[in-house]
Parts: C-alpha cells; structure tokens; sequence
C-alpha cells in the first residue's frame, strides 16, 4: 500500500468514534452492544475520553471503540479516529512514538500540514506516504490499526520490542482485535475456553507461550508483526528488520561505553516529552540509577522518583532496594517517595489477577501494581529500567551459560563431582549457606553437557516441582518456538531467548497491565531501536568480558556511583516466605488447602498439600511456587470455577 502525493493536508475529524478495540462482523451486523462491551471494559487504559465508530461494506460490518489516556497535545483535536482528509485512511493507536518530531519534520517536507502536535498524527501520516514499510521508522511502543475505506484492507502491528499489548480473535463469523483479553471476552462473542496445554507452560516458564493464550482461539499479536485482514482473509508477518551482522571491528571498552551512553541519553531525552507530569521507577539497581543519572544530566532537577520498600521490621527477609533507592536519589537530586509494603498488600491479589487477564507468576506483578496505584495522583507517566537486563545480559543466567559455553567440555567433570552429593545438601530456609546450596543443586539439575539449548532453556524455567504436580496423562508442548538458526551464535540466541520471552511474557505483560489498570503509562528508556541496534553489533561476548552490564556499571560509575554501580543484583520480590510464617497471612493459601477447587482437576491434592506443610513448617521455601499456584487458582475460581 503505497500513495504517491505532491501535497496533502490532514484535518481530524471527530464526527464518529474509535480506538484500539475492534469487531469485524463478516455476515451482517453485530449487536450494537458488543463494541461498547468490549471498549468500556478497557475504558481504564484511557479514561480522559472514549469514542466510537462504525462502517461498513456489503454485508461486512466494521466497529471501532477508543479510549484515550491524554500524554501530548492535551486538546480534544487529537482524539481518535484520525481521518485524513479525503477520510479514505483512518488509524486507532495506542502508545508513544518518539521520534515523532524527527518524522514530522520528514514529513513536512513531503507537503504535509499538521492539524495537531500529537504523534497519533504522525503516525498517521507515515502509514499513508510508506505504507507498511513506515511501521520501521518508528522507535516507541505502540499497538495500533490502520484502514483504507477505499481498499477495504486493514492492518494491526504491534512494536518490535512487544512494549504495548494486542489481542485478536478470528472465527468464520467475527475478527475482534483489542488490547486485553478481558476485554474480548466482554464483547460476548467469543466463547470461553481454557485453553490446557498453556497450563505446563505456565508450570515451567510462568507465563502462556506466545501467540497462544490461556483461551482458546484467542491470540497475542507477537513483537513486530503484522496482522492483514481483507476479502474475509487474515495474513499475519513480521516488520523486524534485519540488523547489521556483528563487526570485526575491535573496539575499546571506553568506545563502547561512551556510544552506548550516548544513544541511552539521546533515549531519555526523547521519553521525558509529555504535556503531563513524569517520574521514574526507581529501585536502586544499576538500571533505573542510571536513568535518574541521566535525566538529572539533562538538567531535570528534583524529578519525582518512587521506590517500593519493606516494612522496617521485615527488611532482612525482603530487599536491600530501598537504601540504595535513597542513596541514589539524595546523590542526584531527585524528589524521592517510597512507599512500604507489608503483608497487607496481599488483600489487592484478586484486583491484580482480575487485572493481568491471564496468569503470570511474577511476585512484581503485585509491587508494580500497588507502586502505580500509589504514584498516579502525582505522575501520568513513569520511566522504567525494564529491558536493560535482556539488552546487556545482566541475568546471573546470563553469566552461567557464557561460562558453561566457555568450559563446556569440563561440564560432565562437574556433574560427575557434585550432581551424586547436590541433592543431600542442606537448603532449609534457616540455613547459613542456603543459597550457595541451592545454585549448586539448581546448576547440577539443570546442566546438559552435551545439549546447550536444552542447558539455557533449563536456566530459563522453573525447578520440576510444580510439573510434577500435574494429574497423570497430562500433556502439554513446553518447547519454546525460537530454536537457533544454523549459523547463530547460540549466546546471541540465549540473549534473544529472553528478550522476546520472558521480557515480553512476564516483565513488560505485567508493567502494563498493572500501570495501565491506574491509567498510568510507563516508558522503558533501554528499548530503544537506535541501542538495540548498536548492541546488536557487538560479538555476544563482549557483554560478559568485564562482568555482567559491565557497560552500564562503567557509565554508571562515571556519575560517581561506584557504589551501587558495584551492589549484588537483586529482583524485584516480596518475602512472600516469611509472611507465611504469621498464622494471619495463610489465608492467601486456603484455595490451595481445597480438594474442590477447580485447581485440582489439573493438579493433585496431595502432592500440593505436602510442599505447602513443607513451606509452613519451614522445611523448604517453596513460595515462588507457591505463588505461582496462588495466581493460578484465583485465576481459574475467576474464570472456569462453575
């Protein structure tokens, strides 16, 4: 689809309504009450104004609904649907793009006259003038559709980093496309069915395997892809473009640094535009210190930051987070709030499983949902360090397998050694030397000499005990889509691994459906295109030669942050196990103490009922799992207990 034009001007036409929630009706119209379902049951994603739109062709119906959250170009001028004049094209987005002035300007000087200073506009006007091919030009996080009245052909895309979500359902009589689950579901027209083999999927990584959901015959539109629907036809492909082979060049540690601090700033600068107050996530890791560096060398000063803290008498059984959050905040400026969290927090669990529409066991969902419940009635937008660990390996995953790659002929010297005795090694919750017990026993579990793939993808998953928990005769597919091309460096593609998984699936899924559900929008600096790019450059094991994020940890230090630019890596968790300890807070595994519930006709009750007396009686801490089994069950009572 390609327009060639000596001069075109846009007008924004707001007769009619839309957005990023869409019923194609193939046969004959829809009821009129589906669309609305279907938009108001995301109406929280924008809540500053909904609207509605609705054609048709022959005996194809088309409904578009629209909820805007306000980020630039605050004015009503700028609500969905965008027309351009001759109302032949006609765009529903949700997002930001960043490099939206950059395009502007190319686009004025092929005759365009912009009507508003929103990126909606300008994205608008890339899809006419490069058609699909413009979807490479944008560096953001976006889910939109696009629709030529005069072709009657549609598009939907999503971002290549999968920042921003897109759901579709096709059948003979209907193809609905919306933001979230839920919201497919409200429309009535689908019908709800589990969809079981996502169930040892879930078991083993956490999370559904892309682009299969936990309902059946609904789908996730994956990262970078396009779905085409015309002539009642559905054609699905990727816009990724093919990145530059890595260089022979040899480079300096301080080129690195300095090129990759360079494409980071240009990044921060281009996600701290907004017409609405901003901050920043700010943990006390490497990552979101060096943002809040950044923004402050920017010249923002006393930029709202927030942090997650643990009650002061339960600080050693959670994170260190909270003290280095402080002391990077007092060091650069920022206007600091932290928000501490004790059990309590647990009474939000149902609102958070209503809100993911499908289960992800994550323990950050939870912190993330509560940080954003807290800091929207101070900030609309957020910044997050999410993405930096995918980019720069920074995963103690990550490390293990560069070294097993590096000293893999000796990996059977080492199971030899220590996989007989690993399993009689102490691990009790109480025991001095606990962790270094258990990455012992996890290593010698999980390492296949003679199997790399199978070694990373054991490093990517769950232990066993939750698998072995299913009914017998159970089967699923585990194996994950993306396999090593013959000649990709099998570190790169470990890196990738995570980066269109695990980032996607569980980081990203949960920071915008918890952020989202308060109508906040949280921007992620590190997935940009230009760095991803440069990074894509550099041989795979130049992230690990000076230790892992070494290249973020040296910009870092250079902001005279040694400190925490040298601090152990710790995730983004809740002491979920010692909250167990309190008789009070066991209510949060009752469901798990019933043979009723809808859970064990996918689970034994036995077996479960031993690892949580195990947790309880402080024998083992199995509260990973154990949450993933409580998201599970509140998940299912929700949506399949009758």
């Amino acid at each position: 689809m390609f327009l060639r034009i000596q001069r075109i001007r846009f007008k924004i036409i707001q007769k009619n309504l839309c957005g990023i929630n869409l019923i194609i009706s193939k046969n004959g119209p829809a009821p009129d009450s589906a669309i609305l379902r279907l938009t108001q049951a995301n109406v929280h994603r924008g809540p500053d104004a909904t609207d509605y739109y609705t054609t048709h062709y022959n005996q194809e119906y088309i409904y578009f609904g629209h909820n805007r959250l306000k980020i630039l170009d605050l004015s009503n001028e700028a609500n969905q649907p965008l027309f351009s004049l001759d109302r032949r094209y006609l765009l529903l987005y949700n997002g930001e793009v960043y490099n939206y002035l950059t395009l502007r300007a190319e686009l004025q000087t092929k005759g365009y006259s912009f009507q508003t200073t929103s990126d909606t506009e300008v994205v608008l006007a890339t899809l006419i003038i490069f058609g699909q091919a413009g979807l490479e030009k944008l560096n953001g996080m976006f889910a939109l559709i696009f629709y030529d009245t005069q072709t009657q052909k549609l598009i939907a895309a999503r971002d290549r980093f999968g920042i921003k979500r897109l759901y579709y359902f096709h059948s003979n009589e209907y193809l609905i496309i919306s933001s979230e689950i839920n919201s497919l579901l409200a429309s009535g027209l689908i019908k709800k069915e589990l969809n079981e083999p996502q169930l040892l999927n879930y078991l083993r990584y956490r999370y559904a395997l892309k682009p299969q959901t936990f309902f059946r015959n609904i789908y996730e539109l994956e990262e970078g892809q396009i779905l085409s629907y015309a002539n009642q036809k559905l054609h699905l492909e990727s816009f990724i473009p093919s990145y530059a082979t890595t260089t022979n060049t040899e480079r300096s540690d301080a080129e690195i640094t300095s090129q990759a601090e360079n494409l980071l700033l240009k990044s921060v600068e281009r996600q701290l535009r907004a017409d609405v107050p901003v901050g920043l996530f700010l943990s006390g890791g490497v990552d979101s210190t060096l943002i809040l560096a950044l923004v402050q060398q920017l010249g923002h000063r006393h930029f709202p930051a927030f942090t997650i803290s643990n009650k002061a008498s339960e600080s050693t059984f959670g994170s260190a987070d909270y003290r280095f959050a402080r002391l990077a905040a007092q060091d650069f400026g920022a206007e600091h709030q932290s928000f501490e969290i004790d059990a309590s927090i647990l009474k939000y669990v149902d609102d958070l499983v209503t809100t993911l529409d499908q289960p992800i066991a994550d323990g950050a969902a939870l912190l993330t949902y509560y940080l954003s419940k807290q800091v929207r009635s101070t900030i609309k937008v957020a910044l997050s360090g999410a993405g930096a660990d995918e980019l720069f390996g920074g995963y103690n995953r990550h490390r293990a397998f560069y070294h097993f790659l590096q000293h893999r002929r000796f990996a059977h010297i080492f199971l030899a050694l220590f996989k007989p005795g690993a399993s009689m090694l102490p691990t009790g919750i109480k025991h001095p030397l606990r962790k270094q017990f258990l990455l012992i026993r996890k290593l010698a579990d999980k390492i296949q000499p003679y199997q790399p793939v199978q070694t990373y993808l054991n490093f990517t998953a769950m232990d066993q005990h939750l698998q072995d928990l299913l009914q017998p005769g159970f089967f699923g597919n585990t194996a994950l889509a993306e396999t090593p091309a013959n000649n990709q460096n099998i570190l790169r593609w470990s890196l990738n691994q995570d980066l269109h998984q695990y980032l996607i699936a569980d980081i990203l899924a949960l920071t915008d459906k918890t952020s989202m559900i308060h109508s906040l929008e949280v921007r992620t600096p590190y997935l940009d295109n230009a760095l991803h790019a440069f990074l894509q450059t550099l041989p795979p094991g130049t992230l690990f030669k000076n230790g892992s994020k070494w290249i973020l940890k040296h910009i870092l230090e250079k902001h005279q942050e040694k400190q925490i630019a040298n601090r152990p890596k710790e995730g983004f968790g809740m002491p979920l196990g010692y909250w167990l300890k309190q008789n009070e807070n066991r209510w949060i595994v009752e469901d798990l103490q019933n043979p009723q519930h809808v859970l064990f006709r996918y689970l034994r009750f036995p077996e479960t009922q031993q690892l949580i007396q195990m947790q309880l009686q402080g024998r083992y801490d199995y509260s990973t799992e154990l949450w993933a089994l409580i998201i599970l069950a509140r998940w299912l009572n929700q949506h399949f207990a009758a």
